[in-house]
């Protein structure tokens, strides 16, 4: 599948199959074989095989024989039911009058035309995967109005109280155990066409002379750091054991707060680190998991409030699967 096919369809959005070159009468027949009608409305071969594209060239390159087809299978009764689930949505939407702007469709459009390296390749990709531009912003038009719906009908009816985050916590304070961490700034010296190790060791060299002089480390990251958060003097926060490749965990997680580290080696270049705090494995608070319990919680009914309502859908409707 193309670039651009694998990223309509990881949107959400499906389009015509169209067969190029010389198409034999068998080939037109079995991509239009139905596979479901959802109320007045077929879902074809050809639907599915777009659906199915990506994921069943990843799993032909991991499996093979037996283990490939059940894979396959499985993968194809997923994207199925998903497909007549989407289905049921659009028509549902399409019956409440739910309304799309032409200003969304284009902002959507643009998004995906954003992705490509220019205009001339998105526009090439396009005709490659056998797709118009109008067919697009249809399927983006109808995309916005499901999700619309979805969260019409699911996502603000779901409340989170604070006494279920409260009994949250009490039934799951375990989950909530913060690993040691340390408060570090970084200063990165890239290596590059122009800078070479023993080059870019002075520079490091040069920058551990300030530092020693007393000069400000978050100041000299700003000025001289070429890697993330240089802007913000090289800060990362309280990072996590795990969080950094192993070599720097061990240097870092070694100091004591306000140490600052030698020059590390590594293969993109040199690294600086300082410890400005530390801090002891511990419990979060109530108050520090407060935002991720309500996440958690909200996730959850907001996922059973979708199978009820999908449910209800489904009942009222009619769908056979040939």
């Amino acid at each position: 599948m193309t670039r651009s096919a694998a990223l309509f369809i990881a949107a959400g959005y499906t389009a015509l199959a169209v067969f190029c070159g010389a198409a034999s009468a068998e080939s037109v027949g079995a991509a239009n074989k139905i596979l479901a009608v959802v109320n007045d409305e077929v879902l074809t071969q050809a639907d599915l095989d777009i659906a199915l594209g990506q994921i069943k060239a990843d799993l032909e390159n991991e499996y093979s024989g037996a283990e490939l087809a059940a894979k396959v299978e499985a993968a194809r009764k997923d994207y199925l039911s998903q497909m007549i689930e989407d289905k049921l949505i659009l028509q549902e939407a399409k019956k409440m009058g739910v309304l799309v702007d032409d200003a969304e469709v284009e902002e959507q459009f643009k998004q995906i035309k954003s992705k490509f390296p220019s205009d001339d390749v998105f526009y090439s990709e396009v005709q490659k995967a056998g797709i118009s531009t109008e067919v697009l912003k249809k399927r983006y038009r109808e995309n916005i109005m499901m999700g619309k719906l979805v969260s019409h009908e699911v996502r603000e009816k779901v409340v989170v109280t604070p006494s279920e985050i409260d009994d949250y916590f009490k039934k799951h304070s375990e989950e909530f155990k913060a690993p040691e961490a340390v408060h570090v700034r970084v200063i990165m010296l890239r290596f590059d066409d122009k800078s070479g190790p023993p080059e870019v060791k002075q520079k490091a060299d040069d920058i551990m002379k300030l530092i020693k002089e007393g000069r400000d480390f978050g100041e000299l990251a700003t000025l001289y750091s070429q890697g993330l958060k240089s802007e913000e003097g090289g800060d990362f926060g309280f990072v996590e054991k795990g969080q950094m490749r192993e070599d720097f965990d061990k240097v870092i997680f070694a100091m004591k707060a306000g140490e600052v580290s030698d020059p590390v080696k590594a293969d993109t270049g040199y690294f600086i680190f300082k410890v400005e705090e530390k801090r002891d494995a511990r419990t979060r608070t109530l108050s520090e998991a407060r935002d991720d319990i309500e996440n958690i919680i909200y996730r959850e009914k907001a996922q059973q409030r979708y199978l009820d309502w999908m449910a209800k859908l489904k009942r009222d409707a009619f769908i056979q699967i040939k």
